[in-house]
């Protein structure tokens, strides 16, 4: 590797750390404090608190599967409930998102592009490929990339040499243990190792990466849960499609980033069916892997919010286009480079735009949510957005939304004639004894309680960034308990911070 070559991966490493320190800064500055732009974080330190506890789940010997990651919760075991483990999520993210963007360079630099071009996919690429971002929600998606990158490179390394390393075999066992996903890639690549006759080993990484998936599978089983997570079953259902690959293809295309998905995976098939891509073994089955496993994703798998759910798609099309680049004509190399950089302006605007606000938002409503609770110390709370509520709480926490409760989330998705019963978060919400519950009232709608007692409202003022909503409805679900939560609602809009706005309401609303 020549002198300028060697340089490009601390290029993209510091391009990617620069950028998720500018998004850091800029939320500060916005929020005024440290806070995580997804209050999801706090459900996977929730878990971690759990199992910590002796439970697979966020209440106390009610086993929940709360967490779509197997590992992720794992990584966040150390010191419960306390501000270090508050911080794991960013310190973890911020290694992953170095190794990553680290990685990333290595791979240019081994495509042997011309300087320029080389130096300028190093610097653009964590920008077109959303990793600052993405590593600054605290979630697992980071360290998901950050192995199939690893996957990528050891996958590359098998073709090129015919000899399968360790970062192979690594990548591929541990890409589906930090989201499911990672399973079409990793099998993938097992039928590629098949298809280069090397049947022993490819059956034996099949089985690899299927049999740890499998045990966990078969965990939740025993734990009395779904075979899948609660927390996946919640969030691919309803508007998303469910599992229907058109409606899925149909909403993965519409929604947020559809459009930069979309533009990649025709890349990725324009580039897969490249003469010159076609007459080289090697690179044609390296873009194969990739196309079925982005095709597996746009049809089963989620884009949207924030970019995280389709950031190792990218990251492996962004590295399949990569290892093409160098033998495509000068008109579809101008296309790709300019593809690259309009990803790159889609993502660093909607990172200034909106995102960076939205740790603020979640500091005035999430945040102000656990506060009230604390003035409540033992009582059970039901909610549609359990983040803060769950994390390090002395009482039980309902989820209304069936991330950690599948009783309400199959009461939600799967009532009468597809549609929830009349009143179906009430029943639930009076047989786990919560006696008051803070939602947004859109989201449970026909399932609120005709005897509920709204007593407050929790509102952002000048709202920005992205939040399941803006009003929160703050209700006594049980009659007798509204003085005491009107008192705990008193004392706490007392101590409101600027930009939050506590307001009660009279009885019933």
């Amino acid at each position: 590797m020549q002198a300028p070559a060697r340089r490009l991966p601390a290029i993209c490493a510091l391009s990617a750390a620069g950028g998720f320190l500018l998004w850091q800064a800029l939320s500060y500055h916005r929020a005024g404090l440290f806070e995580y732009p997804l209050d999801d974080v706090y459900i996977h330190l929730a878990m971690a608190s759990g199992i910590m506890g002796g439970t697979y789940g966020i209440n106390p010997g009610e086993p929940a599967s709360a967490a779509s990651s197997v590992l992720y919760p794992l990584l966040l075991l150390p010191f419960p409930g306390t501000g270090f483990q508050r911080m794991l999520p960013l310190l973890w993210n911020f290694a992953g998102l170095v190794g990553l963007a680290w990685l990333f360079g290595g791979f240019v630099a081994r495509m042997r592009l011309a300087g320029g071009v080389a130096v300028f996919l190093a610097a653009l690429a964590p920008f077109a490929l959303n990793m600052p971002s993405v590593a600054a929600l605290g979630m697992e998606h980071t360290l998901h990339a950050l192995t199939v990158m690893v996957l990528l490179a050891g996958f590359w390394k098998f073709l090129s040499t015919d000899r399968i390393g360790p970062a192979l075999v690594v990548g591929a066992v541990l890409s589906p243990l930090f989201r499911f996903e990672g399973l079409a890639l990793s099998l993938a690549v097992a039928g590629a190792l098949a298809l280069r006759g090397r049947m022993r080993a490819a059956l034996a990484l099949a089985l690899a990466v299927i049999v740890p998936v499998a045990l966990f599978v078969l965990f939740l089983v025993s734990q009395g849960l779904d075979p899948l997570p609660s927390s996946v079953l919640a969030k691919i259902g309803g508007k998303r499609g469910g599992f229907d690959p058109f409606l899925r293809l149909q909403a993965n295309i519409i929604g947020q980033g559809g459009l930069v998905a979309l533009a990649a995976y025709v890349l990725t098939l324009i580039a897969l069916l490249h003469p010159t891509v076609r007459k080289d073994s090697r690179l044609s089955l390296f873009l194969m892997a990739v196309w079925l496993a982005a095709t597996a994703h746009m049809i089963i798998g989620q884009v949207g919010w924030w970019g995280r759910y389709e950031h190792y798609y990218l990251v492996m099309i962004g590295t399949a286009l990569v290892a093409a680049l160098p033998g495509f004509g000068a008109a579809l190399r101008g296309i790709t480079l300019s593809a690259a950089l309009a990803a790159a302006c889609y993502h660093v605007f909607s990172a200034w735009n909106d995102y960076t606000w939205t740790a603020r938002s979640v500091h005035l409503q999430q945040r102000q949510m656990a506060r009230l609770a604390e003035l409540l110390p033992g009582q059970a709370v039901a909610v549609n957005d359990i983040g803060w509520m769950a994390w390090d709480r002395s009482g039980y926490v309902l989820d209304l939304w069936g991330l950690a409760s599948a009783e309400a989330r199959r009461a939600r998705l799967q009532g009468p004639d597809g549609r929830p019963a009349p009143e179906w978060a009430a029943k639930i919400v009076q047989r786990h004894g919560a006696r008051y519950a803070m939602i947004y009232d859109q989201w449970i709608d026909v399932g609120i309680g005709a005897e509920w007692r709204r007593v407050a409202t929790l509102v952002i003022r000048d709202p920005h960034g992205s939040l399941g909503g803006y009003k929160v409805s703050i209700y006594a679900t049980d009659p007798d308990f509204e003085p005491e939560l009107r008192d705990a609602v008193r004392r706490l809009a007392a101590d409101m911070p600027a930009d939050a706005e506590l307001t009660e309401v009279g009885n019933g609303g």
